[in-house]
């Protein structure tokens, strides 16, 4: 989503005069995370942080069937 930009821990970073201003719309990981159909847990937040870019992302589907039949 390029047309929004993380909130980071370096906001409070005085830009310098210069510096062109992003106006893009600030957002959290946590709710791009939710917005994109991951999970958004603090554990899979933490580990996307940490570098897993397949943290969160829920697959659905199994090679082994949900239920089994009890004879």
């Amino acid at each position: 989503m390029p047309h929004l930009r993380l909130v980071g821990a370096d906001e409070t970073v005085e830009t310098p005069v210069d510096a062109t201003v992003d106006d893009r719309p600030r957002v959290s990981l946590r709710l791009l995370m939710a917005a994109s159909g991951r999970c958004s847990c603090d554990d899979c937040l933490l580990a996307y942080r940490a570098g897993d870019r397949n943290a969160g992302i829920i697959r659905v589907g199994s090679s082994r069937p949900a239920l089994a039949a009890v004879r």
